[in-house]
C-alpha cells in the first residue's frame, strides 16, 4: 500500500519504521531537517523536507498515488487540514492524530467524518481509560482488552511469594482447573519471551496473562495481590488529560489532589473540578509533598507534559512512601530505565497512537493491536469462512515459532487453546507474536487462494 506520512516525530518515525518494514510504499513530510535527516538515514522511505499544509509540498511527496494518508504531527490544525487536503486528492483513507475532545468527543458539533477524517485517534482518551483500569486493577502495570472488553490482557509483577512462582507453564492447568487465563509473554531482563510448556515462572519476572474477564478476581490471589480500596490520588501536572481524568475520579476517589506549577494552570482546574482539591506547587516541593501527605498515597501519577519533570516527581513521590508511581512519558527510550530506577508503571502516548492506527493497517481482519515492549504485538484477529485455517485443529497449524495462540472467543466464551480444538469460522483469535511472526501470522490468517504478498 502506498501511504503518505505527515509528522516525522516519535510517532511518524514509529509508523514509518514499521509500515515500511512491512513492505508497503511508504513518503513522509515534515519541515524540520534533523527529523527528516534522522529519517533518511534510517529508513528506505521518501522523505520530503516542507510544510505539509501546502499542496505543492504534498504533491512533491507523491499524494497523487497515495492509497492512505496519516497525519501525526503534534498540531490538530496541522493534522485537519492534511486530511481536508487528502480529500481534495481523492485519497481514500486519511487518519489523524487529534488531541482536541471537542473533535473526537461524543456530540461534537463537527464530527471527524465531516472533517474529512475517516480514524481520529485522540491519545488523551486511551491515556484516561488506561489509568482507570490499572488504578482498578491491583498490582496490574500495563493493560488492554479484546473481544469487546470480554478477553483482557494484563501485565503484573511477580513477587518472591506469589503461588505461581516456581512453577513451569504446563503446571498451571493443576493451579486453575477454570482454564480461563494462559500466560502469553514472560519479560525477564528486560527481555521478552514467547513461554513454552517447560519454561518457568521466576521471581521478578513480569508476566503478561490473557484471561477470562470474570476470572480477574480468582487471578490476582495467585500473583499475591490483594484487592484494595484505592482512597488517595495525587496527580501531577494539570493539562486536559489530567483534568478530564480527575473528573472521572471524583466520584469514587475520596482524596483526590492535583499539583500543577503553573499558577494559571491550577485555577483553571481548580474552577473545573468540584470535589479534586487543586495545590499550586512544584513537584518536587518536599514541604508539599508532607503537607498533602503522600506517604498516604495509594497512587502518585505524574501526567505532565514534562518527562523530566515526570519522571523526578515519580522518583520524590516513591521516596515519600507513595505506594505506587505511574509516569507519563513520551520519549520511549525514557521506559527501561524507569523499569531500573523502580518506576514499573509507564505510559508512552506515542506508542498508544502507532498501536491505535495499526489495527487499521493490518491484513485480514484485524481488530486491534497492542504494542508490548521489543516490537511484539498482541494482534485480535477475526476468522472468516475463506481463511487459511479456518476448520483446522491447532496442532494442525503450522504456527510461526516466534508467536502463539493466546486465546479464542467463540459465542461470546473465552476458550483456552489446546491441540485438539478446532478454529471455526466467526471465531475471534488473540495472537501475541514478535516482529519476525507478524506477516507470517497474516498469511495464515489470510485468504486460502489467491494469497498476496504484504506489499
Amino acid at each position: 500500500m502506498k501511504i503518505l506520512i505527515v509528522g516525522a516525530g516519535v510517532v511518524g518515525f514509529n509508523l514509518a519504521q514499521e509500515l515500511s518494514k512491512e513492505g508497503h510504499d511508504i513518503s513522509i513530510v515534515d519541515r524540520d531537517p534533523e527529523k527528516m535527516r534522522r529519517i533518511s538515514d534510517t529508513l528506505d522511505v521518501l522523505s520530503v523536507i516542507g510544510n505539509a499544509c501546502l499542496p505543492t509540498v504534498l504533491v512533491k511527496a507523491g499524494i497523487k498515488n497515495m492509497e492512505m494518508v496519516i497525519a501525526v504531527t503534534n498540531q490538530d490544525e496541522i493534522n485537519l487540514l492534511v486530511c481536508f487536503l487528502a480529500s481534495k486528492f481523492n485519497i481514500g483513507k486519511r487518519f489523524a492524530r487529534i488531541r482536541n475532545e471537542e473533535f473526537t468527543e461524543k456530540g461534537s458539533i463537527f464530527p471527524p467524518k465531516e472533517l474529512f477524517i475517516d480514524q481520529a485517534i485522540n491519545p488523551g482518551d486511551i491515556i484516561i481509560d488506561t489509568i482507570l483500569k490499572i488504578i482498578s486493577t491491583p498490582g496490574v502495570v500495563n493493560v488492554a482488552e479484546f473481544a469487546g472488553g470480554e478477553i483482557l490482557l494484563r501485565e503484573f509483577d511477580i513477587p518472591a511469594d506469589a503461588p505461581l512462582a516456581g512453577k513451569k507453564i504446563h503446571e498451571l492447568s493443576g493451579v486453575s482447573a477454570m482454564d480461563s487465563f494462559v500466560i502469553v509473554a514472560i519479560v525477564r531482563e528486560g527481555k521478552l519471551v514467547i513461554p513454552r510448556a517447560d519454561d518457568m515462572i521466576q521471581p521478578g519476572d513480569k508476566i503478561y496473562t490473557i484471561v477470562d474477564k470474570g476470572f480477574l478476581p480468582f487471578l490476582l490471589p495467585m500473583l499475591n495481590k490483594t484487592v484494595e480500596e484505592v482512597q488517595k490520588v495525587v496527580i501531577y501536572g494539570a493539562n486536559p488529560v489530567s483534568i478530564s481524568l480527575a473528573k472521572n475520579l471524583e466520584d469514587t476517589i475520596r482524596d483526590l489532589s492535583i499539583i500543577e506549577p503553573s499558577r494559571e494552570k491550577a485555577h483553571e482546574a481548580a474552577e473545573i473540578l468540584s470535589k479534586c482539591v487543586v495545590h499550586h506547587g512544584s513537584g518536587t516541593d518536599m514541604n508539599l509533598f508532607d503537607d498533602i501527605n503522600m506517604n498516604e498515597a495509594d497512587f502518585f501519577l505524574s501526567l505532565s507534559e514534562y518527562d523530566e519533570s515526570n519522571i523526578l516527581s515519580a522518583l520524590l513521590a516513591k521516596k515519600h512512601v507513595a505506594k505506587r508511581a505511574l509516569v507519563i512519558t513520551n520519549d520511549p527510550d525514557y521506559i527501561p530505565i524507569l523499569e531500573e530506577i523502580g518506576v514499573h508503571i509507564t505510559i508512552n502516548p506515542r506508542l498508544i497512537t502507532v498501536s491505535a492506527i495499526l489495527k487499521h493497517l493490518r491484513k485480514g481482519l484485524v481488530v486491534s493491536v497492542f504494542k508490548l515492549i521489543e516490537d511484539a504485538e498482541v494482534i485480535e484477529i477475526g476468522v472468516d469462512a475463506k481463511s487459511a485455517i479456518v476448520n483446522k485443529k491447532i496442532s494442525k497449524v503450522k504456527f510461526p515459532e516466534n508467536a502463539m495462540i493466546g486465546a479464542l472467543l467463540r459465542k461470546g466464551e473465552m476458550i483456552v487453546p489446546t491441540d485438539d480444538i478446532e478454529i471455526q469460522t466467526g471465531d475471534s483469535v488473540i495472537v501475541v507474536a514478535l516482529p519476525d511472526a507478524i506477516v507470517k501470522i497474516e498469511k495464515l490468517f489470510g485468504s486460502k487462494r489467491n494469497f498476496l504478498p504484504f506489499r
